[in-house]
């Protein structure tokens, strides 16, 4: 058992000095009093990398590419989608506080259940940065090309994908509550 303690310590280290590379100031769920102080440090962190890649996206364009936009109805109806669930995607985190009651009422809440919480956390904010990653990769691409339209379609499934990552955690901390008490 002792042998077990150990291996669990190591990995939930490994996990949260990951995700504490992210945010400083992180220390988790564990405590009641810091929980949401913790979530909203979280969601912040998840926003600012959005509003960095939103604002990219919204950066003007050269009037060499601005004139490829123009004629690649495609792509102008791609990018403008891409802005429209980012934006969607960033409110529903700001937003989030009040789903998530159960994390902030209960006086305690099962190990592994916090575990699964703060990996989810590592898998939203990493997701968020891939995006910003892509929407940088972007514009490093000529306009209308099969490069552009291949990043462009990766760019919408990374948003999809984030979009459902929030989903997921909107019931795992729904399901905090119901174990917790």
């Amino acid at each position: 058992m002792g042998k077990m303690s150990i291996e669990r310590v190591r990995k939930e280290m490994g996990l949260m000095e990951k995700i504490m590379s992210y945010i400083p100031g992180y220390r988790g769920y564990k405590e009641k009093e810091i929980r949401r102080e913790t979530d909203i440090l979280v969601r912040r962190k998840i926003s600012g990398i959005l509003a960095e890649a939103r604002s990219m996206l919204n950066s003007p364009l050269g009037p060499s590419e601005a004139r490829k936009l123009a004629y690649d109805q495609e792509s102008r109806f791609a990018l403008e989608n891409i802005r429209t669930s980012l934006d969607k995607v960033s409110q529903r985190i700001d937003k989030a506080v009040a789903g998530y009651a159960g994390l902030f009422d209960a006086v305690k809440i099962r190990e592994d259940k916090l575990d699964a919480v703060i990996s989810h956390d590592l898998s939203l904010i990493e997701k968020a940065e891939s995006i910003k990653a892509i929407v940088s990769d972007l514009f490093s691409k000529n306009i209308g090309t099969p490069e552009w339209k291949n990043t462009l379609t990766g760019l919408i499934s990374a948003v999809r994908e984030l979009d459902q990552l929030i989903d997921e955690r909107i019931e795992l901390l729904e399901g905090l509550s119901e174990v917790s008490g």
